[in-house]
């Protein structure tokens, strides 16, 4: 009888354990697990898509192929609807990730949610993945089947390397917009240089496609200089908007079409003093110190002032006389900034120069050449020449170079063996001796300065040039901007601080890996390698901070808080 209540009893445990888990399975909405991916048909390292969609909220895992690449972001949300049918309210929620198939071939995968202990599968996906074919020129993708689409705009869609052009993204949607929930930009597929500008606050206007009105609104604009020749591919850009639909509110993920710029190569025949300037530039010339004797040092500053490529410029190369040399590279400075256009502004270098003449020394005109894009071809302008008055030093000794001073010592030689054939009564044997006897007597010379000189420099030593006599100035260096120090002072501007954050946090990691110049992408990748949480928590503040700075809704910004948690993940003490 015991034994029997103690099976009634574990039966009865059983089942009280079970039958809420089983009563909910019963009562509730069925389990839905659902995966999808933004295309089907992609190129090795082509970015997708994937979304996983489900009802319960439990835990994801897509079971990705081994040559899948997942990116850092990873995006989840929730979103609650109504069954039509019933008039109840549904809750489902969802997670987005980004990443790339390394190579070429046909995958099969499939998303886990584990919910209370149990595993439920979603369907599966297929991704054919292989070398993509020839692009037209034609940058197409305006799909109005659509809800919403993106094109890449290019301004030029045929440039000259080093030419710049601007691109931006642009969207089309028919539904009502709230905000920007993430933002993956486009990039070209060769070598290019890009400047990509700060995002502002988007103005979403109203217009018509197809005679059907749309919302639409320009992001992500870039300047873009190609380096290699040739068809320039702009792989599409990728963007999640958060939007009200005709019952509920959702975000909608989308990838835009592609774009083609044809990059010609520059035409032959490029002048000897080309600097590699495509645009459009002048020349200025500003002299120091005129007040000279042999042996001093003055500066003679070119500025090349314009619009084009002008950060890439090459330090323009002097013509100088004979007797004057250039002490050390040119001094470089610069002053400029990104417009829609190109590069404008001025970039200054300063050559320090050295005069070994007496007397009046003539400076021919200095030149640049640059490409006119516009005028398709090579434009050279120049600065005026002029003219210095040096006094004689006596006790300058200059280094003597025997390719500079050939010909005058060359005259000198003909002349002394014309005053001895002159005291010869035979001039024709005289003539004969003189132009056998001048070779033989030039080298001569030519050792026996060499060796005087050089056996002068043995026992004398130089006189050193008195460097004091001339102010040779000292390119300023560009002191980094502190953008820790601007976030701090910004905590009650919050525009501004939405600007230094993120900025701060990638001057930081700069710091901790030592490399200079790394894009938001790299830093992160590489603070990933290190701490994958830190990394997923770092990019989670500054996509917060792009939210509040290009968000269409209103969206609140806790700074104080912001600044602490990016210090304990920085560990900045």
């Amino acid at each position: 009888m015991v034994q029997r209540q103690r099976k009634i009893g574990n039966v009865l445990l059983v089942l009280a354990i079970v039958f809420p888990a089983f009563g909910n399975y019963i009562f509730a909405q069925k389990p839905m697990v659902s995966l999808v991916v933004s295309d089907k048909k992609v190129a090795p390292d082509e970015s997708v898509t994937i979304t996983v969609t489900t009802n319960l909220n439990g835990t994801v895992k897509v079971d990705y192929p081994l040559d899948f690449a997942v990116d850092n972001g990873v995006m989840h949300g929730m979103e609650q609807k109504m069954d039509p049918s019933t008039g109840k309210i549904k809750t489902y929620y969802y997670m987005n990730e980004n990443g790339s198939f390394r190579k070429a071939g046909t995958y099969t995968f499939f998303a886990i949610v584990r919910y209370k202990g149990t595993n439920y599968k979603s369907n599966k996906i297929t991704v054919t993945v292989s070398e993509e074919e020839e692009n037209n020129d034609d940058n197409l993708g305006y799909n109005s089947k659509d809800p919403i689409f993106g094109v890449i705009i290019a301004k030029k869609t045929s440039v000259y390397e080093g030419e710049s052009v601007l691109l931006k993204a642009q969207v089309f949607s028919r539904y009502a917009i709230y905000f920007l929930e993430a933002y993956k930009p486009f990039e070209a597929d060769k070598n290019a240089e890009k400047h990509v500008f700060q995002n502002q606050k988007q103005n979403v206007e109203e217009t018509k496609y197809n005679g059907k009105p749309v919302l639409t609104f320009d992001y992500g604009k870039q300047l873009l200089f190609p380096i290699s020749t040739g068809k320039c591919k702009i792989k599409p850009f990728e963007m999640a908007l958060r939007c009200h639909t005709s019952f509920f509110d959702k975000t909608v993920t989308f990838k835009s079409s592609s774009a083609v710029i044809n990059v010609k190569p520059l035409p032959d025949g490029a002048p000897t003093t080309f600097i590699g300037g495509v645009g459009k530039f002048e020349l200025a010339q500003l002299l120091g110190k005129t007040d000279l004797k042999q042996g001093d040092i003055f500066t003679l500053t070119l500025v090349v002032e314009g619009l084009g490529n002008l950060h890439n410029i090459n330090a323009p190369i002097l013509t100088l006389p004979r007797g004057c040399s250039v002490y050390g590279d040119p001094e470089r400075k610069e002053d400029y900034h990104y417009t829609e256009e190109g590069v404008e502004g001025t970039m200054t270098f300063l050559y320090n120069i050295q005069v070994g003449s007496s007397g009046t020394v003539q400076f021919d005109q200095q030149a640049i050449s640059y490409f006119d894009p516009e005028l398709e071809k090579y434009i050279t302008v120049r600065a005026p020449a002029f003219a210095l008055t040096v006094a004689k030093n006596a006790a300058y000794q200059p280094i003597v170079d025997s390719s500079k001073s050939q010909l005058p010592q060359r005259d000198l030689s003909i002349k002394q063996g014309l005053q001895a054939s002159e005291a010869d009564s035979d001039i024709g044997t005289a003539t004969l001796i003189v132009s056998i006897a001048t070779p033989i007597c030039l080298f001569g010379l030519l050792l026996f300065l060499f060796l005087g000189k050089r056996k002068k420099r043995e026992e004398n030593a130089p006189i050193p040039v008195d460097r004091n006599q001339v102010k040779i100035p000292v390119s300023e260096q560009q002191q980094q901007q502190d953008y820790w120090k601007m976030a701090l002072e910004t905590l009650d501007e919050k525009n501004h601080f939405a600007i230094a954050l993120p900025k701060a946090i990638i001057q930081q990691l700069e710091k901790d890996f030592k490399q200079e110049s790394l894009t938001r992408e790299k830093a992160l990748q590489l603070m990933a390698e290190k701490d994958a949480d830190a990394a997923r928590s770092l990019r989670e503040i500054i996509e917060t901070c792009d939210h509040f700075r290009y968000g269409f809704g209103g969206t609140d910004l806790d700074t104080a808080a912001l600044v602490e948690q990016t210090k304990v993940l920085l560990k900045m003490g």
